[in-house]
């Protein structure tokens, strides 16, 4: 189950009704009963021209300082969007909610309609949303340098240092100061100018206090601006957030977390717990040793659905552990792929996932730059964020920095991992050594004034988290509030990954539009739907053959074999595989695990299975079709209708019913193999 697609079926109803409330007319002295949008919308000392109509929106632009430092040097553009709400706010709300996108390198206004707009929902009746582009991303004077947009290979490498530290340079060559000389811009695209640009487009265009909302990076930058411009703020969400003061440059928390989160997500699915008793973390450290020991390849269906051949070493795994930050579909089949291969010798499994997660988790490293930038990444991530070395000294200083301060950290930090392969992982989750070559900062500033707590208790915060977060881990939100400071108070959803808004849980959701509409009601807002986050379904297990599979529950009436049964469930469990292959993916065409394919069709709510085999020998064919469920959190309604084969059993005809999340979902079974009437239960898949 994944809670980014429960999201995006979602979207489909919420999204049409955010639409439609905020399609109205523009608010204003006498703008509100206008019958027909205008064509322009002045705002403050702005003139903002129309942009969009579901929902309605107006553009602008801003010229600000690309230093705040020389305010009459050289200026870039800020672009930003207008989403007007449909009615006039509720009195005493400032009616302006202003979300921030992650990364860093992702601009905010991309997200508007696929997250943000989900998550506010019927809240856009009455509130306004601004979405700002921080400058360097979409459409705010965007960094492009092709050495890093489009690299290719390990990015712990040498060339991705050297692509990085030319990319910075080539920055540095791009504006000339008022004197003709260069501007050294490698300075000039992290959080504090950017917080600058903003405050900058709120002011102009006099819309009072907002309520801020950021998400990830967006969360540490939320925290910047709330540190400098807290006389713009009505209220602040940080979504997955992170210190901006005492970060820890080893960032050891993700390690530490992980242990408790995988054995949890196996131990609350039955599906998995009666596969695989005991320890899913022993599991894992067993999978790092055997691939420590020799790389695995084979040929799988990629992250297009196509047949690719894949290898994978040791360093893949720590790469795929840590996207399970953000992808509960790693945390679904991560346990049940490491025993096919430690206990079967069958890397197929694992394979699959390890591809599929350069879809799901590292697609954004290739975008074209306005959909993310990653020279802004590093941008931010040189500057902002604490070194394992001095970003002041040389290059070649710098390096033999890190390799001391990798002598000094325990052999067992990153168990059970060494320092080496941890610190390889890809530099878009953690820019390790991907600022060795960046050049020293001349303008840079910090992040924060440097004054704990950040900012006043007069400011109402809420925190949001995901329990099974491991870039952002609930364990470390004691620090965040102790240097932010604030009216705050933090929520964590249990069985959630990072970032939990921007419609990515309703639970998220809920909480954001009930804080936003009554920020000063912070503690007693009700926080139930929390700890109610239901479970990931994760894979019992990947059977090499059918009489490895474990047979349904049977049901009054049923007269099947054990057999039957077992090939009953191995049809569910083909199903289940199906949908959630296209929940990563959403490929039109994808191919089986062992052979077949799947076909998707209407948006994803058809899928076509011809001899689609996840069990070698056990071929699976016929449809899976898939409507929102009723209650949002069961994710999809499922009902199939499927037939299987395998040798030496008669052809089973099946129909199978079960939602795709939700807790205690079961899947229900009836049909026939041969001449026996066939009917169980198992866990949803």
């Amino acid at each position: 189950m994944s809670a980014r697609f429960v999201a995006r079926r979602l979207a489909l109803l919420v999204l049409l009704t955010a639409l439609i409330l905020c399609g109205g007319e523009p608010r204003g002295s006498d703008a509100h009963a206008a019958q027909v949008p205008a064509a322009t919308l002045q705002l403050g000392t702005q003139t903002l021209t129309r942009c969009g109509s579901a929902p309605l929106a107006y553009c602008g632009r801003l010229s600000v300082p690309l230093n705040y430092r020389v305010p009459d040097g050289v200026h870039i553009s800020v672009a930003y969007r207008w989403y007007l709400a449909s009615a006039p706010p509720p009195q005493g709300a400032s009616g302006t909610v202003v979300p921030v996108e992650g990364g860093p390198g992702y601009p905010s206004i991309g997200s508007v309609a696929s997250g943000y707009s989900v998550m506010y929902g019927s809240l856009l009746q009455h509130w306004n949303m601004l979405a700002v582009d921080n400058r360097g991303t979409g459409q705010s004077t965007p960094l492009d340098c092709p050495a890093l947009q489009e690299f290719s290979g390990p990015t712990d490498s040498e060339a991705f240092q050297l692509a990085a530290g030319n990319c910075a340079q080539q920055l540095n060559h791009r504006w000339h100061e008022p004197d003709g000389g260069w501007v050294h811009a490698s300075d000039l695209f992290t959080s504090a100018p950017a917080a600058e640009d903003m405050a900058a487009v709120i002011q102009a265009l006099q819309v009072g206090k907002v309520d801020l909302y950021g998400d990830s990076y967006g969360s540490f930058f939320a925290q910047v601006f709330a540190s400098r411009f807290p006389h713009l703020l009505r209220s602040v969400i940080l979504d997955s957030t992170y210190q901006t003061v005492g970060l820890d440059p080893w960032y050891r928390s993700t390690i530490d977390a992980m242990g408790a989160n995988f054995n949890a997500a196996c131990e609350r699915w039955p599906a998995c717990a009666q596969a695989a008793p005991g320890s899913s973390w022993e599991r894992i450290a067993a999978l790092a040793q055997r691939l420590q020991e020799s790389l695995i390849a084979g040929t799988v269906p990629g992250p297009d659905g196509t047949l690719q051949r894949v290898s994978m070493g040791v360093v893949g795994l720590v790469d795929l552990l840590n996207d399970a930050a953000g992808d509960p579909h790693i945390y679904r089949e991560i346990d049940a792929a490491a025993r096919a291969l430690t206990d079967g010798g069958e890397a197929a499994p694992l394979l699959r996932l390890y591809d599929q997660r350069l879809e799901e988790d590292e697609s954004y490293f290739t975008s074209k730059p306005g959909e993310y930038s990653a020279e802004l990444y590093l941008a931010v991530s040189c500057l902002d964020y604490p070194q394992l070395f001095n970003m002041a000294s040389p290059p070649s200083v710098r390096a033999t920095e890190l390799a001391d301060a990798e002598a000094l950290l325990p052999a067992s930090t990153f168990a059970p991992f060494s320092t080496e392969e941890w610190l390889s992982q890809d530099q878009n989750t953690e820019a390790y050594t991907a600022c060795l070559d960046w050049p020293a900062p001349v303008e840079a500033e910090p992040p924060t004034l440097g004054k704990l707590p950040l900012i006043s208790s007069a400011l109402p915060v809420l925190v949001l988290g995901g329990e099974f977060d491991t870039w952002t881990p609930p364990a470390e939100v004691h620090d965040v509030l102790a240097e932010l400071g604030g009216h705050s108070r933090f929520i964590e959803l249990a069985n959630a990954t990072h970032v939990v808004g921007e419609g990515d849980t309703v639970c998220g959701s809920e909480l954001v539009q009930a804080f936003v509409q009554r920020p000063q009601q912070l503690d007693s807002l009700d926080a139930s739907c929390a700890p109610a986050v239901p479970p990931i379904h994760t894979v019992g297990l990947f059977p090499l053959q059918l009489q490895e599979e474990p047979p349904i529950e049977p049901a009054l009436g049923n007269t099947a074999s054990t057999e039957d049964l077992r090939l009953a469930a191995a049809a569910v469990q083909t199903a289940g595989d199906a949908v959630a292959r296209y929940q990563a993916i959403e490929a039109e065409h994808d191919h089986g695990l062992f052979g077949g394919s799947v076909t998707a069709t209407r948006n994803g709510s058809l899928l076509t299975l011809a001899d689609d085999r996840l069990i070698e020998g056990v071929a699976v064919g016929g449809t899976v079709r898939l409507s929102p469920s009723p209650i949002p959190d069961d994710g999809d309604s499922a009902v199939a209708t499927l037939t299987a084969t395998a040798p030496g059993l008669s052809k089973g005809s099946f129909t199978a019913t079960w939602t795709t999340s939700g807790a205690g979902a079961v899947t229900q079974i009836t049909g026939s193999v041969g001449r026996e009437t066939l009917a169980g239960t198992l866990p949803a898949p």
